[in-house]
This record gives structure tokens, C-alpha cells and sequence, in this order.
């Protein structure tokens, strides 16, 4: 099991490029130390069943050069109505999903799964066209075109888009045009366009493993053991009769060598298996599973974390080259308390304070949500002031109060300052 320090959600969600939204997820190291003497219960699991990974058939081969990198490896998979509620008090997951969607005027129960990758958001689910307009109409979207069958909505403040189809529907941001992330994420689906894991064994092999349980995050490895580390690892949580169930898989290179006794030693030193009921662990050849079984309660205190159910919302920002203040707006979406989100203004052109390479780090700007609202909905502004720097751009995060949890729900850097 990986350690919860390196274990969070796909850093970067609504990548941060032109104007671009963007949302992640962090969670502070986990200090659980086993107790003296406390021992894993290893056993047979009979784990509930879990389909074919059918969302990876939207995800393309890498839409800007060909790396085989974190963004492009990282992803998260759920199925709403399927998030343990009954079992855990609150749905579980999301934590990637969410900040990528847009509001259309459906929950996100109205969908049968959905899945994260690079940024951008795949949901199925049929959304009848005049709930997406009259959704719409109240914020900056308006249509852009149409492509194989979807209507492509864009914004003319923030780079960020919306595809309707049929069946599902897709949201994402861009760098150069509206279709750049959305168009090959079509084409994928329909076979136009090659897909990562065709193209990318160790994809195909991880995903083949993973299967599809009721939320999945798959993500670039740091898992290490024997002097191996992954390639790729899995945490996947599934619920069947009074009974939680996590599965973490971890993918080697070919010929590691790890052995099933040293995932036994490794995993000994985590809360999860140590706290489990029963855990089993399996080597393939190069993929090592550990799957542990649990009551709701010993997986709610150790994972509280995944049980906050982040808000949709849809963002606008108001802002001309010359103008003092920029207007950030809750068009759409969920009402929340104004205390949840810190607004921060952050100076790029100033080095960090530390010295070292990259921009300064973000302050609270002058005037919060709070300090007007009791609680935002749509149609409530906040006027930020960014006449005292010439390279700046602003940041929303979700900060729950007594939670040691944050999430990015908002970056804009105004693209045209981009040549500064």
C-alpha cells in the first residue's frame, strides 16, 4: 500500500495553460503508526466482481508530444450511483471528477459513470438538449460549433468547453482551440483516433487488471519494493453486502521480480491492511494486487477524505487588459458556504521567496467571498483587485473547514498577459 503522502488524487485537472480552469486535490501525510505487535490478517477475499474498463476507449494517445508522463497516466473512474452512500453516509469519490464538470442542470447522479483524464471530463448519460441550453443560457457559454454529432460550447472569458451528445457528454479546457482536447477524445470513442492503452502495453495492461469497480484512480507509481518501483498503480474502492473492499494493484517492468512475501512485508507497515478484516495479496507476473476487506466504520476513519462530496459549479471571470479589478462569478451549479473557497491572487513575474526557480506563492486577496455571503450561489460576484501587479493570476480553493483536504477549483491567468 502506497504511503498517503504520495497517494492523492491527479494533479492537474483543468490544466493551467491561457486562461485555462483548473482543479486538483491534496492531502497532508498520513501519521497512523501501526501498534506494537498488530499484525495484517491475511486470507482468501471474495471481492465483488467488476466489469470491463470500458472508459479507457475515450482516453486518446497524448494529445501534445508522445511522453509517457504523470498527467497522461493519471485518471479517475466512478460510477455516481454507486458510491457506497448507504454503507459510508455520504457518496464516495469524485475528487477529480467533479472540479472538471461544468453545470448542465443535471446532478451528477444523472450519469452512469464518468471518468477523469488530462483535464478533461467523460460522462454517460443522456441530457435532454434544452436542460443543457436553458443551464447554459445563465452563463458564459454559447455555441460553437458542431462535430460529429455533439454541440461544442466555449466561453469567451475562460478556455474552457463543453460536448453534448446523445449519450455523453464531455467538458475540458484547451490551449489553442475549442476541439483541441474534446475532438480526439470523440474520435478515440468512435475508433478514428488511436487510444492509449492501443498504443501503450503497460496502460493496457494495468486497465486489464483494474477492470472498472465503482471508483478507480489509476496513476503513475511510487510504490517500491525489493528496489522496484511501479510504473503505474491502482487504489480502487467497491462495496458489496455490509462490506467495503480496496484493491490496490501495482505495475512493475517486466522481469522486477517482486515476490508475494516482500508485498506482504511491504504492505505491513499501512493502516489499511493492518486495520483490515482480511487481506489478500496476488502476483501476476509484473502486477502485484493487495485486496482488503473491511466494515464501513474502520474505512470511513481512515479515509474521510474521499467522503467529501465536492460541489459543481460553474465559474465566469470578468476581466479587460487595463481594468484594476477582475469580477469572479458563480454563474451555475451548487449553492455553498462563502467560507469553503479562499480567493488568492498570486504575482507570477515575482520569484519565489525562497529563491528558488518558479513564481511567488499565492496570497489571500483583499476581499473574500465571506466577507459579503453567507453562503454563494449563482449570480454572486466577488470583485478582486489586481492593479498592484502587472503578471498575476487568481486561484479559488476549497478549503473545508477541519478537514486537512484542499482542492484547486478555479486558476485563470488572463492569456493576454501570456507574452509578458
Amino acid at each position: 500500500m502506497t504511503e498517503d503522502t504520495g497517494d492523492q488524487p491527479c494533479g492537474t485537472r483543468r490544466q493551467l495553460l491561457a486562461g485555462l480552469a483548473v482543479s486538483s486535490a491534496s492531502i497532508a501525510g498520513c501519521t497512523t503508526l501501526p501498534s506494537f505487535g498488530q499484525g495484517v490478517r491475511f486470507g482468501s477475499v471474495d471481492q465483488p466482481e467488476t466489469g470491463s474498463p470500458h472508459y479507457r476507449d475515450w482516453i486518446p494517445t497524448q494529445d501534445r508530444g508522445d511522453q509517457f508522463d504523470r498527467v497522461r497516466t493519471s485518471l479517475e473512474y466512478l460510477e455516481p450511483d454507486n458510491r457506497g452512500a448507504d454503507l459510508l453516509g455520504t457518496p464516495y469519490g469524485g475528487q477529480g471528477v467533479k472540479p472538471g464538470m461544468d453545470d448542465i442542470g443535471v446532478a451528477l447522479s444523472a450519469f452512469e459513470w464518468a471518468v477523469e483524464s488530462r483535464g478533461s471530463v467523460v460522462a454517460k448519460g443522456s441530457v435532454n438538449t434544452d436542460t443543457v441550453k436553458a443551464a447554459l443560457e445563465e452563463t458564459g457559454y454559447q455555441q460553437y460549433d458542431n462535430y460529429e454529432g455533439y454541440r461544442i460550447y466555449e466561453r469567451d472569458d475562460l478556455q474552457r468547453v463543453i460536448a453534448h451528445g446523445d449519450n455523453y457528454v464531455l467538458f475540458s479546457g484547451y490551449i489553442d482551440e475549442p476541439l483541441q482536447f474534446v475532438g480526439p477524445r470523440i474520435d478515440a470513442e468512435s475508433g478514428r483516433q488511436t487510444r492509449l492503452h492501443e498504443a501503450e502495453s503497460q496502460f493496457e495492461r494495468m486497465t486489464d487488471s483494474v477492470g472498472a469497480p465503482p471508483w478507480t484512480r489509476i496513476r503513475p507509481g511510487t510504490f517500491t519494493v525489493d528496489g522496484s518501483t511501479a510504473v503505474l498503480e491502482a487504489r480502487s474502492v467497491g462495496f458489496g453486502g455490509s462490506m467495503i473492499y480496496t484493491t490496490r494493484s501495482f505495475l512493475f517492468e517486466d522481469g522486477a521480480g517482486v515476490s508475494e512475501q516482500s508485498i506482504r512485508d511491504r504492505i505491513s507497515e499501512y493502516p489499511e491492511a493492518l486495520e483490515a478484516d482480511r487481506a489478500e495479496v496476488t502476483v501476476d507476473g509484473d502486477i502485484a494486487t493487495v485486496v482488503a476487506k473491511m466494515p464501513p466504520d474502520t474505512f470511513r476513519d481512515m479515509d474521510s477524505i474521499g467522503l467529501y462530496d465536492q460541489p459543481i459549479i460553474t465559474w465566469g471571470l470578468a476581466w479587460e487588459p487595463g481594468d484594476s479589478t477582475a469580477l469572479l462569478t458563480h454563474e451555475a451549479g451548487d449553492s455553498v458556504d462563502a467560507d469553503l473557497f479562499t480567493v488568492y491572487l498570486q504575482d507570477v513575474s515575482a520569484g519565489a521567496n525562497d529563491g528558488t526557480d518558479g513564481p511567488r506563492e499565492p496570497e489571500p486577496a483583499d476581499a473574500q467571498f465571506s466577507d459579503s455571503y453567507g453562503r454563494i450561489g449563482p449570480g454572486n460576484s466577488l470583485s478582486v483587485d489586481v492593479s498592484s501587479q502587472e503578471r498575476w493570476q487568481i486561484l479559488v480553493r476549497g478549503e473545508p473547514a477541519s478537514r486537512n483536504y484542499v482542492w484547486t477549483e478555479l486558476v485563470y491567468f488572463p492569456p493576454s498577459l501570456l507574452d509578458q
